[in-house]
């Protein structure tokens, strides 16, 4: 299975209870809440979580099923405010966004009826009164998993997203009016800030909101330079249109007291991107960036830093590099490594969240980090936890160039960026040199045959003229789901600007094949470990070749598989290699 659906162990949505094996107590009360909650006897299966919960309150998995048999009672509310939890104790979870927006509309009805009305008007906005009926957003504004969700990942559902559109103008509106906000709406109008924030105002806005938001910058500015009093209701409306980093202002909004949402906000907003800039002369220049496309792609990056992420991935144990291979791929042909500490290197870090979960996953992992892109390595430096930041190296090289630093490594990890260079065998090869006797390589390439509707849409944009900038980009995302192409919106990354800028408009993509992987590996005398893979592609495997015996390590099979399911590989072709 691939990395993302290894680590989900669970689903927010039912889905399998297991032990946990931190200390006796805990593992026997899980065991026997676990057997109560599937007999459904909720009542006792909750108090059962609940002890588990006073005993070792970051146990993930109890959390989610408490949340699971709450529900079931009843306690759609209690429920959700476990289900945050659980999401804040392992947010790899937020990967799988549609089992957390199907959990949502489960638990939330109001928001799950705005979803309809909205994605049913849409392009119209409908006002709160249409969306949320008489309750207006009092019916959904203080919901736990909904908070939190905001808060952590780009939205990734089109009804979802049209329905916040929808709320924002609303919210907009109110606040022009003067009209004041409570607590809880304050906090959710924060907490909707804060998601355009991270989605990078991916939402689209009509000529009147862009005249409204104005109109608002203009007031708000006014009054701080005259020290009028100004509402919480207005740096956090234009926050959910506007970075307020970016406004000539900043410094003003820093200078008042504000209630927590407003200051939440300016720490994501203006503290932290000044962290980040400050940052910049601490990292290291291993190579110097002279390649044209590693320049036009480093340009790219600088513009609009990639991934989009808000917390990495937990690991509930580091374990050796030898036995995570074990256990991914029992059957495969290995020669372990043995090292008490390991060297590894991910060529192409982006803005971290990679070289936090390696850092993480393996026993004395010692992590040299590069990317092109400063602005992505400063994001990096910031969010690495204090535990592992003396285990990871962030620099600034060209991986083109990376021979020249004079040094090799027990792995390399380079996965979804050989594919963005002129040559990604040539870059592969490269990187060979790099990796030690009996090591490792984690390699993620874009498939051909997976990749068909993004190659469609590239086409729609070039016919189109659409040009890399936010303007266009959010324009271009309305007129695909308008289009026969509105299916790409099944790729998780259309849902933010660097993002959907990353899918759609790269300035450098190559996809390759299996065959073309296959001859790499033997003309490079490599073995090959296998593919990470799903449940459902292992069962379809299966369904093709069990008759003639089970070889996951057969590269011609995996082509004839990808030809008869093309989605197969549509998140890269992961796999592993040995040297």
């Amino acid at each position: 299975m691939n990395r993302k659906q290894r680590r989900a162990a669970f689903k927010l949505a039912p889905g399998k209870t297991g032990a946990h094996s931190d200390g006796e107590s805990v593992s026997q009360l899980f065991v026997e809440a676990s057997r109560l909650h599937q007999q459904n006897k909720f009542a006792d299966a909750a108090r059962a979580y609940k002890r588990l919960l006073a005993l070792k309150p970051d146990h993930a998995e109890a959390c989610n099923n408490l949340g699971r048999v709450l529900h079931a009672q009843g306690k759609s509310r209690e429920a959700s405010a476990y289900f945050a939890h659980a999401l804040a104790l392992m947010p790899q979870l937020l990967d799988q966004f549609n089992e957390v927006c199907a959990t949502l509309g489960v638990l939330l009805r109001p928001l799950a009826e705005a979803m309809r009305r909205a994605n049913g008007a849409w392009p119209q906005r409908l006002p709160l009164d249409q969306l949320l009926g008489n309750a207006g957003l009092a019916a959904i504004a203080d919901d736990p998993l909904l908070l939190c969700v905001l808060r952590s990942t780009p939205v990734r559902d089109v009804a979802l997203e049209r329905a916040l559109t929808s709320l924002r103008r609303a919210l907009l509106e109110t606040s022009l009016a003067g009209k004041p906000r409570d607590d809880a709406v304050l906090e959710f109008c924060g907490a909707l800030a804060q998601q355009c924030f991270i989605n990078e105002y991916v939402f689209a806005a009509t000529p009147a909101e862009d005249a409204q938001v104005e109109r608002l910058l203009n007031a708000l500015a006014n009054a701080l330079a005259t020290g009028d009093e100004v509402a919480p209701s207005q740096p956090t409306a234009l926050a959910m249109y506007r970075p307020l980093n970016a406004l000539p202002f900043a410094p003003a909004l820093l200078a008042r007291q504000w209630p927590r949402p407003v200051d939440d906000l300016l720490t994501q907003q203006v503290r932290e991107a000044e962290e980040e800039r400050q940052l910049r002369g601490s990292i290291a220049r291993l190579t110097p960036i002279e390649d044209d496309v590693s320049r036009r792609v480093r340009r790219q990056y600088e513009e609009n830093p990639y991934p989009r992420w808000v917390y990495a991935a937990t690991a509930q144990e580091a374990i050796s590099i030898d036995e995570h291979v074990r256990r991914q791929f029992p059957a495969a042909r290995y020669h372990p490594l043995g090292k008490s500490e390991l060297d590894i290197l991910v060529a192409g870090c982006g803005t971290g969240r990679h070289p936090i979960e390696v850092a993480r996953t393996y026993k004395n992992a010692n992590v040299l980090a590069v990317d092109l892109s400063l602005t992505s390595l400063c994001y990096a430096k910031r969010k690495t936890p204090p535990e592992i930041v003396g285990r990871i190296e962030y620099a600034q090289a060209d991986i083109l160039k990376l021979a020249s630093i004079g040094r090799t490594f027990d792995v390399v990890d380079s996965s979804g960026v050989l594919h963005h260079l002129a040559e990604p065998l040539g870059a592969w090869r490269d990187l060979l040199t790099l990796v030690r006797p009996n090591g490792l390589m984690h390699l993620g390439l874009y498939s051909e045959i997976a990749r068909r509707d993004v190659v469609k849409a590239r086409a729609f944009i070039a016919e189109h003229k659409y040009q890399p900038t936010p303007d266009d980009i959010r324009r271009c995302r309305q007129d695909l789901l308008n289009s026969p192409l509105k299916t790409i919106a099944r790729a998780a990354d259309f849902f933010s600007v660097s993002e959907c800028r990353d899918l759609l408009f790269h300035v450098q993509e190559r996809r390759l094949s299996i065959p073309a992987i296959k001859a790499f590996i033997v003309e490079q005398r490599l073995n090959f470990i296998g593919f990470e893979f799903s449940p459902q592609t292992l069962a379809q495997y299966g369904a093709l070749f069990a008759q003639s015996g089970w070889s996951l390590t057969d590269l011609d099979r995996w082509h004839a598989l990808e030809m008869q399911y093309p989605d197969t590989f549509s998140a890269m072709y992961q796999f592993w290699v040995q040297k």
